[in-house]
């Protein structure tokens, strides 16, 4: 069962430096609220996630898909490409699944 904004909320207090709860904040706004102030605040957070853990490549699918739905176009594009940049350079069963996912969202940007 997905934990709810407020709990993810409390999980980033308890250590605001870890990428991977801001990761799991952006992603809770992102999906569990998805009003444009919430995006907005996805947005943020897992620029920061993405910046702090480049390696994780989850992010960058879920940061496109704020930023698309956001309208940050351009921004949504470098960042897709870059993830599927990343996803070449993984091997196999290590996120390589998200490659297809965040080609298919820059086709549509």
């Amino acid at each position: 069962m997905p934990m709810d904004v407020p709990t993810l909320r409390k999980l980033l207090a308890l250590d605001p430096g870890d990428p991977l709860s801001r990761f799991a904040l952006g992603n809770g706004l992102l999906t569990l609220d998805g009003s444009e102030e919430a995006l907005a605040e996805a947005a943020q957070h897992l620029r920061i996630a993405n910046s702090e853990a480049p390696e994780h490549l989850a992010t960058y699918h879920a940061l496109g898909q704020v930023l698309v739905r956001l309208g940050e176009t351009e921004e949504a594009r470098n960042v897709l490409l870059r993830g599927i940049d990343r996803v070449a350079a993984v091997g196999e069963g290590r996120g390589r699944d998200l490659g297809p996912a965040m080609q298919a969202l820059l086709d549509e940007c």
